[in-house]
């Protein structure tokens, strides 16, 4: 069982102490993400992740680089569209100096004029990488067009954005977002609580600062864009709106999603790879977020197929609430019960649980509870999620070397 305790300073801290591991994993969750940024400043705080790792009052770049190192572990961060994490892993035996070190670059980061300059190279040519990597492109064109105003801004910014943020706004927007009211933190595997506490006491700095709200639920938008760009393949990424991660019908949405395009056995797969050899990879995917939810499909192909492939999807989508069967919806609760199982054996994966549950749910949520809401789907359940998807509109994103007037199928 995890267990929950409060800091001096209020803020949350849920352990979960596995004796038999050897490994040791803490991370710190900060309640600000993409969607919070303006527009004109997007990507401002994947910029901020970056200039953690960048010098702090105690240490320089490289020695934070050397010290990680010497004790073996790893420490790293990424943002996403409501949260950003900054996590690290270590054996049992460096749990000091690994609270140490995590909590000096939370607390003390200077964010170096010089080091900002480097960093806003380094982002630009991550950009540019996206660009140039169409199956991570469409993805976030596609977010753009869905969700046109905050939640769908790109994480990593745009080149035009990057390079305008000035040093003042990464040090007004730390202050004012990154404080020890507006975060959690999670560990997961060998340690002995009473030092973890301890330990964060000491060196994490309290600070008070602004607490993220959503105050405008984020707007779905249907629509059909077409992005030519000079590829040997078709990019392919349709999506609709769906449920928040609270809404208790995300269990159902998650078994029809394996059973759409989740796995190999899933309908998607079988029909378009399998069957008929159109595409090398398809797949279907759900994303939560705090006021709404994303159901998705991917794939790539050849330009001549793309009208047939969207018309075939289509098809699958109708069909799903007439035909599914009973033994489909057993073999994705099979599935995602394995999945959670396998999860419990990665303290890493156990330490990001414990936030989701914790930033989305405001509780633990253990894994046997999990495991109970899914096994208690019944079949009625995910046929009647089939029914609303089938009458949602969809936002669809299409990549590569072809025109408006060729994608024909798409009304």
């Amino acid at each position: 069982m995890s267990k929950k305790v409060y800091l001096s300073f209020n803020t949350p801290v849920i352990m979960k102490k596995i004796n038999y591991y050897r490994s040791f994993v803490l991370g710190i969750w900060i309640k600000y993400g993409t969607r919070y940024e303006s527009a004109s400043r997007s990507g401002l705080s994947h910029f901020i992740e970056h200039l953690l790792f960048q010098g702090t009052s105690n240490r320089t770049a490289q020695s934070i680089s050397l010290e990680i190192d010497n004790m073996g572990g790893d420490i790293n961060a990424f943002t996403s569209r409501e949260f950003t994490s900054l996590y690290i892993k270590v054996l049992d035996t460096c749990i000091p100096e690994a609270i140490e070190l995590i909590g000096d670059l939370y607390s003390n980061s200077l964010f170096p004029e010089q080091e900002i300059e480097k960093e806003r190279s380094v982002i630009c040519d991550e950009i540019r990488t996206v660009y140039d990597t169409p199956e991570e492109l469409v993805h976030d064109i596609f977010m753009e067009n869905a969700f046109p105003c905050g939640l769908g801004q790109p994480i990593l910014g745009r080149e035009t954005t990057v390079s305008k943020i000035t040093r003042r706004e990464i040090v007004n927007c730390y202050r004012n977002f990154y404080g020890t009211n507006n975060c959690i933190i999670t560990c997961a595997g060998n340690f002995d609580e009473k030092q973890i506490i301890e330990s964060l006491e000491r060196n994490i700095t309290p600070k008070t600062s602004k607490q993220t709200s959503i105050n405008k639920k984020a707007k779905f938008c249907p629509s059909v864009k077409i992005y030519e760009k000079d590829l040997n393949e078709t990019h392919l990424c349709m999506g609709i709106e769906t449920f928040p991660f609270k809404n208790p019908k995300r269990y159902a949405l998650t078994l029809l999603n394996l059973i759409i395009g989740g796995s190999v056995s899933s309908r998607l797969f079988q029909e378009i790879r399998e069957k008929r050899g159109w595409v090398y990879n398809i797949y279907s995917f759900v994303s939560f977020y705090y006021d709404t939810g994303l159901f998705g499909i991917y794939t790539a192909c050849a330009l001549d197929k793309i009208n047939q492939i969207i018309q075939l999807i289509n098809i699958i989508l109708q069909n799903i609430p007439e035909n599914l069967k009973q033994e489909e919806v057993n073999r994705a609760k099979a599935q995602i019960i394995s999945q959670l199982l396998f999860s419990t054996e990665s303290p890493s994966s156990i330490m990001q649980n414990l936030a989701y549950e914790e930033l989305y749910l405001g509780q633990p949520y253990c894994i046997e509870e999990q495991i109970k809401q899914f096994q208690s789907v019944s079949y009625e359940e995910v046929k009647d999620i089939a029914s609303i998807l089938k009458e949602k509109e969809f936002s669809i994103t299409v990549l590569g070397p072809v025109s408006e007037k060729e994608v024909y199928t798409i009304k």
